[in-house]
């Protein structure tokens, strides 16, 4: 087969999506079609349009390294220029005529007597000879069993589906959850709305963001001397490699962390209810940590309360928690995240006889280098299981994980092979050596988080540090996958 020619059909239309239509068209793949469900590209980017909503990651390093912006307004970009920025990328290199918006893919079979994925989608049928999901971690909207959430009389929707048509001057707001999304909206709808009842399950450790908008003078330096821009991406990225090796392998870089995070509260709260409230009692980054300077400010407003009573029952009029106090509210937000494991669903993958992705993920999702799932063959998996760190860019893994199945093709292509799959074996033995890494970091401490699942599982963290994943993906490990003429 002469290289190049080979067939790949891509599963969403975000980061990882662009990412992997640019880096195979770079390689020299030029059969490459994505579907993407959502009439436009930009996957968490384009759901999430809540009001605050921006990246917790500074813009230089939460971009494309073959795709540098010097024109972000601020170092921490909002959610309408990060969207433009994807579709100005699909659009320069050449793929937006290759993405189908608007097109959901339901179901994947493995052919196995012509070694190709065939695809179920809206618009009818696909056939590809690779298939890459990029779904992403954070696409389908978590909305947890309260009790009575069905009867409430006004309007009620997650952040990830928010109502612009909703006017909130004036009008009691229940916002659920105190998570990464709540942090950023609270403080946007607090000066319009009459009041605001922040309900919390616990509190998350904040760090400051120390955001800042950049001026036209900032933007031309960027823009005409580059080195500049990858120098702040550098010294992001060896920020991020400090809080990675604090959250794994060498806890005591936390203290210090722990110590301006707790000094953050006590300047900011006054009061020391509220202050007792809002300060988490398990360890600083057994939960994702928070970037913002406007959370604790926001909290102090006399418009705003912090409800830390469980949730009883959601009633037409508001929300009664098990101390009996029912809280008057005329909408109701859920900032309650996202199905963090749920790694290509809705979509069904059914690979070698028969066997769905489901089937192999009953315990707990497991992939090679968060990649490749025996039994699976000629998929690859971005952004798959245990390949979020605890702090830095998604971005930087999705690259490397492009970066791997370009290599994975090449190898192909060298080796006249029309499939390709991962040995049990060597899938076992990374699972095996993964798990007994993550069982010394912070994340496996106690605490509640969307990290670790209801059995104790943790299908999500890397714990290693970033550049380990670049560096472990950036080649086919010998003997690690199985090719077939």
């Amino acid at each position: 087969m002469p290289p190049g020619s080979r067939s790949v059909a891509v599963v969403g239309g975000g980061f990882g999506g662009i990412a992997a239509l640019v880096m195979l068209r770079r390689a020299g793949y030029q059969d490459v079609v994505a579907f993407e469900r959502e009439p436009r590209i930009g996957g968490v980017w384009h759901a999430n349009t809540y009001p605050g909503a921006a990246c917790d990651v500074p813009s230089h390093f939460y971009e494309f390294s073959f795709a540098p912006n010097p024109h972000w307004s601020r170092r921490y970009a909002p959610q309408p220029e990060i969207q433009a920025y994807l579709e100005d990328v699909a659009r320069r290199y050449g793929v937006l005529d290759s993405i189908r918006t608007g097109t959901e893919v339901t179901r994947a079979e493995w052919d196995e007597a012509r070694d190709r994925w065939v695809l179920d989608t809206t618009a009818g049928r696909h056939e590809a000879e690779i298939l890459v999901t990029a779904c992403g971690q954070l696409s389908v909207p978590s909305v947890p069993p309260i009790p009575g959430l069905e009867s409430f009389a006004g309007p009620a929707f997650h952040t990830a589906r928010w109502r612009h048509d909703v006017d909130l001057a004036g009008r009691r707001v229940a916002v659920i959850g105190t998570g990464c999304s709540a942090i950023q909206v609270v403080p946007a709808i607090q000066p319009v709305a009459g009041h605001v009842d922040v309900y919390q399950r616990s509190p998350g450790w904040t760090f400051p963001k120390m955001d800042m908008e950049y001026s036209g003078r900032a933007q031309r330096l960027f823009e005409r001397f580059p080195a500049v821009q990858r120098l702040d991406r550098a010294a992001s990225l060896a920020f991020a490699e400090f809080g990675a090796a604090g959250m794994t392998r060498h806890r005591w870089l936390l203290k210090p962390m722990e110590a301006i995070a707790r000094r953050r509260i006590a300047r900011a709260i006054d009061d020391p209810e509220l202050r007792r409230k809002v300060t988490p009692r398990d360890e600083i980054g057994c939960k994702r940590i928070m970037l913002t300077d406007e959370w604790y400010p926001t909290l102090t407003q006399p418009n705003v309360d912090v409800v830390t009573d469980r949730i009883d029952a959601v009633r037409p009029g508001g929300i009664r928690t098990v101390d009996g106090v029912e809280r008057p509210a005329d909408v109701l937000v859920l900032a309650t995240g996202f199905k963090a494991h749920a790694f290509v669903a809705p979509m069904e993958i059914a690979g070698a006889g028969g066997r769905t992705l489901s089937e192999e993920w009953r315990e707990v999702a497991r992939a090679y280098l968060g990649l490749s799932v025996p039994g699976f063959p000629n998929m690859f998996l971005l952004y798959g299981p245990n390949t979020n760190g605890g702090s830095g860019s998604v971005i930087y893994t999705l690259e490397a994980g492009a970066r791997h199945v370009v290599a994975a093709l090449q190898e192909m292509d060298r080796a006249a092979a029309r499939r390709i799959e991962v040995r049990r074996e060597a899938a076992d033995a990374f699972d095996r050596e993964l798990r007994a890494a993550l069982s010394k970091t912070v994340w496996h401490t106690g605490c509640t988080s969307w990290y670790v699942d209801e059995r104790g599982n943790d299908p999500s963290q890397w714990p290693w540090l970033y550049t380990a994943y670049r560096r472990r993906t950036a080649r086919l490990e010998p003997h690690a996958y199985e090719l077939e003429a």
